[in-house]
Order: C-alpha cells, then sequence, then structure tokens
C-alpha cells in the first residue's frame, strides 16, 4: 500500500521552526542552474568544461613554485571585475610584493587578506576568521583563498615545542569543511585551496600525494593538479614559466582533461598566449613552418577593414596575407594590439569546443 504524503500541517511546522528547508528537487535545480561561472583562462576554462561554477570548492596542489598562488590570484582578479569581494588566508605568511603586483588587475585595496600579526594564528584561528568571514551578507558571492592549508599549524603544535606532528591539522580541516559546506552553495562562495604534494609512505598508490587528509579531496567539486612547468622564452630572455595542469574533477565537466597554461612574469596568466597556442591546436591558426596565418578573419571581414581601411577585402588572398606572422612573437604583438581580433579568437576557440 502507497504511503500518504506529508501532512501539509507537519510541512508548515517544519518551516516555521527551520525556515524554507524544504523545496523539490526541480527547485533546486533551477537553483543550481542559476549559479554563475567563475572564469579562470581560456585554456583552464576549456580543459574544466566552461570554467568554475560559484558556490563550489576548488583545490590547487602542485610543487613549490609551479604558479599555484598567482593562479588563485589571477581568478580572484577575474572576480574582481564582478564586484566580488575577495578574502585571502596568508597562512604561510609569504605573500610578497610580486604576488600582489605580478597580476594584471587584481585591486589590492579590495582584497581582505588575513595574516598573523604580533602572534602566530594557529589554524583553528585562521579557520574560524575564515567561517565568520564567509558567512557575512557584505561577502555574498566572495572568493575565499586559503594559501596554503599544508602551512597551518593547530593551536598545541603552535604552543609545543618543534616535535612533528600533523595527526590534528585533518581533523580541523574536516571540521572546517562540515561547517562551511551548507555556507559555500548558500553564499555563492568561491573557496579555492592550495595545498602541497607530502610523500607517501604507505607503499600503496603513488610516491606522492596531496597533504592536509582526504576530507578535503572529498569535498573539493574541482581538482588541479601541476604535472609540470617548462621555461617560456621569448627573444631568448626566460619571460615567464608553461604550467601543465591535469584536472581530476571538475564542478563543469568531466575529470581526466588536460592543458597548459601560460604565465608571464609580472602579469599573470597570459591570456594571448594562451589563444595563440589554442588557435594552433583548432586550426583556426593556420601554421606552416614559422608562418602562422589568421585564417578565423575570413569571416570577420568588417575587423579586418578596421585594421586595414584601404585593404581590398572581397581579395581572400590579400586578406589572408594581411593576417599572417611570421613566428609566434610577431602574431602575439598583434593580438595585444587589436583587442577586437583577440575577442573574435577566444569565441571561435569556445564555439569550436
Amino acid at each position: 500500500m502507497a504511503k500518504k504524503s506529508a501532512d501539509p500541517a507537519f510541512i508548515k511546522d517544519i518551516v516555521k521552526k527551520y525556515g524554507q528547508v524544504i523545496s523539490t528537487g526541480n527547485q533546486v535545480l533551477d537553483r543550481r542552474r542559476d549559479y554563475k561561472t567563475v572564469s579562470v583562462s581560456p585554456a583552464i576554462d576549456l580543459a574544466l568544461g566552461g570554467g568554475i561554477k560559484e558556490g563550489s570548492w576548488v583545490i590547487l596542489t602542485g610543487d613549490p613554485k609551479c604558479g599555484k598562488t598567482t593562479t588563485a590570484l589571477q581568478i580572484a582578479a577575474n572576480c574582481q571585475k564582478e564586484e566580488r569581494p575577495i578574502i585571502y588566508l596568508d597562512a604561510e605568511g609569504r605573500l610578497k610584493e610580486m604576488n600582489l603586483l605580478g597580476v594584471d588587475g587584481l585591486d589590492k585595496d579590495k582584497m581582505q587578506i588575513i595574516h598573523s600579526e604580533d602572534e602566530p594564528l594557529s589554524a583553528e584561528a585562521f579557520l574560524d576568521i575564515a567561517v565568520k568571514l564567509c558567512s557575512a551578507k557584505e561577502n555574498y558571492g566572495c572568493v575565499c583563498i586559503i594559501d596554503s592549508t599544508s602551512s597551518l599549524m593547530p593551536e598545541r603544535e603552535l604552543d609545543g615545542d618543534m616535535s612533528p606532528g600533523r595527526a590534528g591539522l585533518p581533523r580541523i580541516l574536516s571540521v572546517f569543511c562540515k561547517k562551511m559546506g551548507q555556507i559555500v552553495p548558500n553564499q555563492r562562495i568561491t573557496m579555492i585551496i592550495v595545498t602541497h604534494y607530502i610523500t607517501n609512505t604507505s607503499g600503496y598508490g603513488p610516491t606522492r600525494m596531496p597533504d592536509c587528509g582526504k576530507k578535503i579531496q572529498y569535498q573539493a567539486d574541482t581538482r588541479m593538479e601541476v604535472k609540470s612547468i617548462k621555461a617560456w622564452e621569448q627573444s631568448e630572455k626566460q619571460v615567464g614559466q608553461a604550467v601543465n595542469w591535469k584536472i581530476l574533477c571538475s564542478s563543469m565537466g568531466p575529470p581526466g582533461g588536460e592543458c597548459q597554461s601560460w604565465l608571464r612574469y609580472g602579469n599573470g596568466i597570459d591570456k594571448t598566449q594562451e589563444l595563440v597556442i589554442l588557435g594552433q591546436e583548432t586550426g583556426l591558426i593556420a601554421k606552416a613552418g614559422a608562418w602562422l596565418t589568421c585564417e578565423f578573419m575570413l569571416g570577420h571581414l568588417e575587423t579586418v577593414k578596421k585594421i586595414n581601411p584601404d585593404l581590398d577585402t572581397s581579395d581572400t588572398e590579400l586578406v589572408l596575407k594581411s593576417v599572417k606572422f611570421q613566428g609566434q612573437e610577431k602574431l602575439y604583438n598583434f593580438l595585444i594590439a587589436n583587442e577586437d581580433v583577440c575577442d573574435i579568437l577566444e569565441k571561435e576557440i569556445s564555439s569550436m569546443l
């Protein structure tokens, strides 16, 4: 015999006591679909299936100096364009001038940076401050960056001697995740956690693993690990580094994707360089030896005419010759000088993939 539906009076009592805590599946689905997308960079967004959903957890893991902090701050700079508050927990105490000045568009005055003053802050204090700030109505839709959980130190260790011991931190982080579990989606927070690799001494599985316990890994909607980095040189001078990411899981797409992000020293993630590489990979930019041709511009003759008013755009050969460059550096400079072309290329890539 089928069960009767819940008594409306009983439902009314629950709502009166706890608020509007009961919704249909479609109502929840509509709210989730209403969550906005947070952009990282063209290459990373494509690998993630579109970007990062607000109201979700993101973990960035990798070796030292591989670009985790710069990537986190780039996300912050992108989100500031939408007037999102930025909360940054400087647990490592190593947030430097080059970090704050090394990302284009990052508004330092509109960041709340949590750091120790006269005395070191314990893990409990850092995370308690994060809970309070993220819960505030004024910080609705904020980006909260914890850099890094690997550097958090439990109070009992902070007050003790130099004897090693990390057993307490995973438990503290587990409690933090539970406290923030409902706050993050309700406040539409983008929670970014930077963590490091540690040696796996169990004898099972990979030789190294992310620090800080399993709960944070389970909590993550998006997990990105740095596989490797390489120097990025222009005119025989190192101007940055290419970062190879592996997508372990994503809030917007399937796992297993990989991508290459380009970090330019003093600028952050170089969107234009990523578009140059993606354009070649998708065939929108034809490559023949050292020559690169923006063939996608054949579909945007009005823009070509704006750049070259005297050009006969009815002549395909002349059009292609006007957007042909010897070497990536010259093409890069052309895109920097012509933002409209850069925007067209980004849209063409997005529509293809």
